[in-house]
């Protein structure tokens, strides 16, 4: 078996070096590739959470304004303080059907001071009941404006609480509120993005659930902790989750990446909590990343293509520089002292080395190299004196 010279060992070891720190280095650039197109999609997650509070927020000053209008309409105090049912019933029903078509109002609430419900102008035949809501209670407690969203026994709702007084008397409170069902779709027309809103079940009526979904499919089942009350895609994927709700952060939460037709989509959460501070369901979040996950991806690819190039020019450097600066001189090396050695042999006493190069560790073996020739041509040159005189 021919064994294997120094200078391969030693260019393989180059080599090997190199490779093992161009793959090394290529980890790291997709590690920050990937670690970057996490963070793109972790920040949708958050903005699509932001856009929620910040069209929560808007609606609350929509109904806000419209709920100041109407208390302070003279008609509706004075059904109200006499407590005429039946008037106020109708000077309400077309004004609200009108702030339903135009600004999807779906709530109206007469509340008497005793927080009982005085009239449901959107379900006048139910009252009498009742009202145990955050949004009330901060009305009742602050003698201003309560406000928030709130789960009933099957959707969230926003509502916009305030008191109501006619001829410096206190009447009780005046309620308006609008399911947050059409959030979703006004959210998916700005942005594109699918969204869904989940509920934790412990906090809705199961029975109230399925009267509600009378034609539809029912899907309570779906997942045995929550269930999704609002969604703009019915996809599966985009809500399962086998984690703790109450370990998201409230800034959300990135899930997985997901890959549909060709396409990369993040998709996480952002926590929901209603007017009283509960953490009551979440926001589940597709984002689309295409563009951005191709952008990296392409320049983790050029990056370690420049990485390759730059190791094999380095390999290629290193080489040359072994075999001009150490192989090629050891070569010229060997090869004077084999022609040196033979004439030595052949009765040439007077041979003398070249002149040494550089003063390094090989031109140092050279000089040690000529200075031996040197020595022992002068001994066999006496030894052929005394043996022929």
């Amino acid at each position: 078996m021919k064994a294997i010279s120094i200078k391969t060992k030693l260019v393989l070891a180059i080599v090997a070096a190199l490779a093992v720190v161009a793959l090394a280095v290529a980890a790291v650039v997709r590690g920050a590739a990937e670690r970057n197109v996490r963070l793109v999609g972790a920040e949708a997650i958050r903005a699509a959470g932001g856009t929620f509070a910040a069209m929560q927020r808007a609606d609350v000053e929509k109904l806000d304004a419209t709920l100041s209008v109407l208390a302070a309409n003279p008609a509706f105090a004075e059904a109200f303080a006499a407590r005429d049912r039946e008037r106020l019933l109708a000077l309400a029903a077309p004004v609200f059907a009108g702030l339903r078509a135009q600004h999807d109002i779906t709530h109206w609430y007469f509340v008497d001071p005793a927080r009982t419900c005085f009239l449901r102008v959107h379900k006048p035949e139910q009252h009498g009941d009742m009202v145990g809501r955050a949004t009330l209670a901060q009305a009742v407690e602050s003698g201003a404006r309560g406000a928030g969203m709130e789960l009933g026994q099957t959707a969230f709702a926003l509502r916009v609480v305030r008191p109501l007084a006619h001829a410096g008397a206190a009447l009780g409170y005046v309620e308006l509120g609008e399911e947050v069902d059409h959030f979703l779709g006004r959210m998916s027309a700005q942005t594109g993005d699918a969204y869904a809103l989940v509920v934790e079940k412990k906090f809705l009526d199961r029975a109230a659930w399925a009267a509600t979904r009378e034609g539809r499919r029912d899907p309570w089942d779906d997942q045995p902790a929550t269930v999704v009350v609002d969604a703009t895609a019915d996809d599966p994927a985009l809500t399962a989750f086998q984690g703790d709700l109450a370990e998201v952060p409230d800034e959300g939460q990135l899930v997985d990446e997901l890959e549909r037709g060709g396409r990369t989509f993040a998709r996480g959460l952002v926590p929901v909590r209603d007017a009283a501070g509960r953490r009551v369901g979440a926001l589940f979040v597709l984002h689309d990343i295409t563009d951005v996950h191709a952008t990296f991806m392409r320049a983790r690819t050029r990056v370690f293509a420049v990485i390759c190039a730059m190791a094999l020019l380095l390999a290629g450097v290193l080489v040359l520089l072994l075999q001009r600066l150490v192989f090629g001189r050891l070569g010229r090396m060997i090869s004077t002292m084999e022609d040196l050695s033979a004439r030595l042999a052949g009765g040439d006493h007077d041979v003398t080395a070249p002149p040494p190069g550089p003063p390094d560790e090989i031109g140092r073996f050279e000089d040690f190299f000529g200075r031996f020739l040197a020595v022992v041509g002068g001994q066999l040159k006496e030894l052929t004196r005394r043996r022929t005189g």
